[in-house]
């Protein structure tokens, strides 16, 4: 079977595009979500911060739709948190 792409409509392909860029954007959260279960770094990391407190540090990345935090303090029971891109980091 051959795809024709003059044949194709304009929705069509465009509808081909939407779906090979969300496969992607699946394929990119998912490694990262494991690399982030194993304590390995991020690879698709947009932008990265650390922050320092009196008890420790934080360091958060935040990728395409997602954000990790690795705590390092002992005023907080939990390592790691990966989630939504809306998740806030913990304070106490």
């Amino acid at each position: 079977m051959k795809i024709n792409l003059k044949e194709m409509r304009k929705s069509d392909i465009l509808k081909l595009i939407l779906l090979t860029l969300v496969i992607v954007w699946i394929i990119m959260f998912f490694i990262d979500y494991f690399r982030a279960r194993q304590s390995k770094d991020l690879i698709f990391c947009i932008s990265e911060k650390v922050t320092e407190y009196d008890d420790g540090k934080v360091y958060s990345c935040t990728g395409l739709g997602y954000k990790m935090y690795r705590y390092d303090r002992t005023s907080i029971n939990t390592d790691l948190e990966f989630g939504p891109f809306f998740i806030k980091e913990r304070t106490n």
